[in-house]
């Protein structure tokens, strides 16, 4: 086996324990719910032992001072947020309400690049069929959201009406008609698909967000 061959099993096994370790005392907070800086932070580290194990020219101190610099600096800023407020917003971020009292903050969505789509994503995953059952959803700092239902009710999963387009898969699988969809929404006064941002079914009537009360400015549906 070339020599070569040997420092590379030599290396990749102190950098996987160097690593393994520094992980380890950075806490199980680092492993379950990264933030933006352990994020950067366990990329770099990634990267430099990477660079330690391919270029065999490098000497390891050098490797070594480098993950060790790094995590110094994780320790020391991890120290700080817990000790200061302001800096603590500063690096992991604030929660931003969503929704509030059962409406949709869209500016706060924009805010955040998060979409209706993510938005719908996260709610079932918290076993929430529809954005109606909802009384407040938060974005926390981590990218996770809490939600808290209003009542339990009994939606349909599926949307029937997203960004001004009709699901008719969707409305199939409710029994129900374009035609009813028309009669539905002319009786809430809403005389249009293309006006309606989502509209979800509770088993008794739809329910509906228009563009309207979400302040969007009207557009097709390419």
């Amino acid at each position: 086996m070339d020599s070569n061959c040997y420092v590379v099993i030599y290396r990749t096994t102190l950098f996987y324990f160097v690593l393994l370790i520094v992980f380890k005392l950075m806490g199980k907070r680092e492993v379950g719910q990264l933030t933006l800086l352990d994020l950067v932070v366990s990329v770099l580290m990634a990267e430099i032992a990477a660079m330690g194990i391919d270029s065999l020219d490098r000497p390891v101190h050098e490797v070594l001072l480098a993950v060790g610099l790094l995590g110094t600096l994780q320790f020391t800023s991890a120290f700080m947020t817990l000790r200061f407020k302001k800096i603590r917003e500063i690096v992991d971020g604030k929660p931003s309400i969503l929704i509030h009292q059962g409406k949709i903050n869209l500016d706060e969505m924009r805010r955040q690049r998060y979409t209706f789509d993510d938005l719908m994503v996260q709610l079932r995953a918290n076993n929430i069929s529809s954005i109606f059952e909802v009384e407040y959803a938060i974005l926390e700092s981590n990218g996770q959201l809490s939600s808290f239902k209003r009542k339990d009710t009994s939606f349909c999963p599926l949307p029937i009406i997203t960004s001004g387009g009709l699901e008719k898969e969707n409305l199939t699988r409710i029994q129900k008609t374009p035609e009813w969809i028309d009669e539905e929404l002319e009786r809430q006064g809403i005389f249009s698909v293309k006006d309606v941002y989502y509209a979800a079914y509770d088993g008794q009537q739809l329910r509906c967000l228009t563009r309207q009360s979400l302040n969007m400015k009207e557009k097709k549906r390419h």
